[in-house]
């Protein structure tokens, strides 16, 4: 993944820094307002988000977006329950779902040709990171005795012999804890609406979330404090002038 993130780094600089060169020469009046939702799937879960940009110069828009996603750890592996019913991720101590809010910028690289095609964009954004950590309930059961418990996992006191199944979904959100942070976000977007005022765009990225603390959500495994996601997003909005 760090390969990854670094060609893609490099990429958008590149991109950027060639779009503030053209930028000098062409102040032409754009649609001087944007506001595009979508979905994402990333490499530790799926989310969605809201983005509104106002005018700057034709190439560039001032953005401000908000977005929601979970978290999962890398190391997460489903098993079924020992009755039969829905499978439970073992030793997973929290739900994390993280609340972004972040501003920043995008620059046109490449206008549609005739108004027709793809028009590419970078886009760089930072902010602040709201994470919610839920607590995770199991049935646990030990020994012989056929009694059960619902308990969090506690990896000093169980092991995967006294995990019967998983727990109510919704046990747990009454001991929420809140984890603030820090993001940044670079991505590539490739806007392909046939309608000059419709968006309907494809964005490829990367996000890096930094905490004060380790972000705890899975026992007998390394939880880290600086957080990398890739994602793909499918957005879709519209544009218009004063």
């Amino acid at each position: 993944m760090k390969s990854w993130l670094l060609i893609l780094f490099l990429l958008v600089y590149v991109l950027d820094s060639f779009a503030q060169k053209q930028d000098k020469h062409n102040h032409t009046v754009g649609y001087h307002h944007i506001f595009y939702s979508g979905v994402q799937i990333n490499t530790n879960g799926f989310g969605g988000g809201l983005r509104r940009g106002f005018h700057e110069t034709a190439r560039k828009k001032k953005l401000y977006e908000m977005g929601f996603t979970t978290l999962k750890h890398p190391r997460e592996v489903k098993m079924l329950s020992a009755d039969g019913g829905d499978g439970f991720v073992f030793a997973k101590k929290n739900s994390v779902f993280n609340l972004r809010l972040g501003w920043g910028q995008h620059n046109v690289i490449a206008y549609k040709p005739f108004g027709e095609g793809v028009e590419l964009k970078t886009i760089y954004t930072f902010g602040v990171t709201t994470t919610f950590l839920k607590p995770i309930y199991y049935y646990m059961a030990y020994g012989n005795n056929q009694m059960v418990s619902l308990e969090k996992f506690d990896e000093q006191r169980h092991n995967v012999y006294n995990v019967v199944k998983s727990g109510p979904y919704f046990k747990g959100f009454n001991e929420i804890a809140v984890q603030p942070g820090i993001f940044g976000k670079f991505a590539l977007n490739f806007e392909y609406a046939a309608e000059k005022s419709s968006i309907r765009s494809l964005e490829v990225g990367a996000v890096i979330d930094g905490y004060y603390k380790e972000v705890e959500i899975l026992a007998f495994a390394d939880n880290y404090p600086i957080i990398v996601s890739l994602y793909i997003s499918l957005q879709f909005g519209k544009k218009w002038y004063r």
